[in-house]
């Protein structure tokens, strides 16, 4: 259970006090994470194109905001050296330098746009990322927009629940003045005899994703944030729980099952023996109340030999291969390998042929730094309940980078969003927990 701590503002890096009428770094994240998951992706500021989402538009700004601070600041890092914001800034060298590979190569007018996009990209992710890390004053704060973020995935899970009884998109009849209509919706998908819903993201399979990365956070908050009530606690829980089935997508199981197996490593056996039965009673209650959903959902896992998805994804090796031998260090650039060539269905195998070698590895150790700080929290720290929260940031990561193996995520602008988001968190939670440790130890 988590309690008031002191602020530690005045040891952050864009710290800016701690008056809560005044607006922050979480105040701008929670303004992004509603124009994220509120404002389908499809709607965009017509004169950018893809780039001009409110939400891309949010991230470019808080990159402003966090490479203006690290221009005028004259102060050190108060706990020396940050391994997520490191390798993020590395991995953006790695991407410019596929830019700067792309646009030395004979390449066609679609590619250049869209290799300039990548660009955009990179640093609207970035300032997420990097506002997510270094603005975040107080563990308190942090939790605020946990808490905010478990919020908006128990709303998009939700609308996913009524698009799957209904057969209704809704989201298609969403109009904002200034913004103009990028990709054409489809409205509900089907399969095996049942809708699939979308929510507000662009596909089954990202909105799949992007709950399943929410999960073991809404999860470990029902859990453990007992200054809430037991409905607004559980809701969330109980919504992305049921939408995660109702996606009828294959890697939003696998990734979910993935969060509550890393999510349960860290649990009593006591906590492991009720979820089993509440997983199991959930089930039947899917069986009696949606006939024949349980089967459709096993059938994803029997059938996959005969799924055309799976045989998109097997059968690309040789193309991609060839792909790479051209550009194998630095790539093609980031977005140039256009769906009308192929749709690969795995965003690691998609980055080596447009980042190359060197961008690939530099994601995956990013990766690997995320979880690495997320695990630190976890072993470390001394609030119970943040040690859960550290276990749940690991599993939430976990969760989309396997995602990532299973669909080309970063095409989707909500799942990639939502990911570079976490990473910054996880190396926000270490970032403060170091700082409270040596407070505690001064004192």
């Amino acid at each position: 259970m988590w309690s008031p701590r002191k602020p530690v503002a005045e040891l952050s890096i864009i710290g800016i006090g701690e008056d809560r009428r005044r607006p922050d770094a979480v105040s701008l994240l929670t303004v992004y994470l509603f124009l994220i998951v509120c404002i389908p992706s499809r709607l965009v500021f017509a004169p950018l194109g893809a780039a001009g989402t409110p939400a891309a538009l949010i991230g470019l700004m808080a990159f402003a905001w966090w490479v203006f601070y690290e221009i005028q600041r004259t102060t050190v890092d108060p706990v020396g050296a940050q391994p997520v914001r490191m390798m993020f800034i590395l991995l953006a060298c790695a991407l410019f330098a596929s830019y700067v590979a792309a646009m030395t190569r004979p390449i066609d007018a679609s590619e250049s746009s869209t290799a300039d996009f990548g660009i955009v990209t990179t640093a609207a992710w970035g300032g997420v990322l990097l506002l997510a890390h270094d603005g975040i004053t107080s563990i308190d704060r942090l939790h605020v927009l946990l808490r905010r973020l478990t919020l908006a995935g128990g709303a998009i899970a939700t609308l996913g629940v009524v698009q799957f009884i209904t057969g209704q998109a809704f989201v298609d009849r969403i109009e904002i003045p200034g913004l103009k209509e990028n990709v054409t919706i489809m409205g509900v998908a089907a399969r095996s005899g049942f809708n699939r819903p979308a929510g507000t993201a662009l596909h089954p399979i990202e909105f799949g994703s992007v709950i399943a990365m929410i999960l073991p956070i809404a999860l470990t908050l029902a859990l453990n944030d007992k200054s809430r009530s037991f409905a607004r606690r559980w809701y969330p829980v109980a919504a992305i729980a049921m939408a995660t089935v109702m996606s009828i997508s294959r890697s939003a199981l696998i990734a979910s099952l993935l969060a509550i197996l890393l999510l349960a490593a860290a649990w009593t056996a006591k906590r492991r023996l009720g979820a089993a039965g509440i997983m199991t009673m959930f089930g039947g209650i899917v069986f009696l109340t949606v006939p024949g959903l349980i089967g459709s959902l096993l059938a994803l896992f029997t059938g996959i030999g005969e799924d055309s998805s799976a045989h998109s994804r097997s059968g690309s090796y040789g193309l991609a291969s060839e792909f790479i031998a051209r550009a194998p260090i630095f790539g093609r650039g980031l977005f140039t390998f256009l769906p009308r060539y192929r749709i690969l269905d795995n965003q690691y195998l998609l980055l080596i042929i447009e980042v190359g070698v060197v961008g690939l590895l530099a994601f995956l150790v990013l990766i690997v730094c995320a979880l690495w700080c997320a695990r630190s929290v976890r072993l470390n720290t001394r609030d119970p309940g943040d040690r859960e929260m550290g276990q749940a940031l690991f599993a939430a990561i976990a969760a989309g980078a396997a995602g990532l193996a299973l669909f080309d995520g970063f095409s989707f602008p909500m799942s990639a969003g939502l990911f570079f988001l976490l990473l910054g968190l996880a190396g926000s939670m270490w970032r403060l927990e170091r700082v409270r440790l040596s407070g505690d130890e001064r004192a």
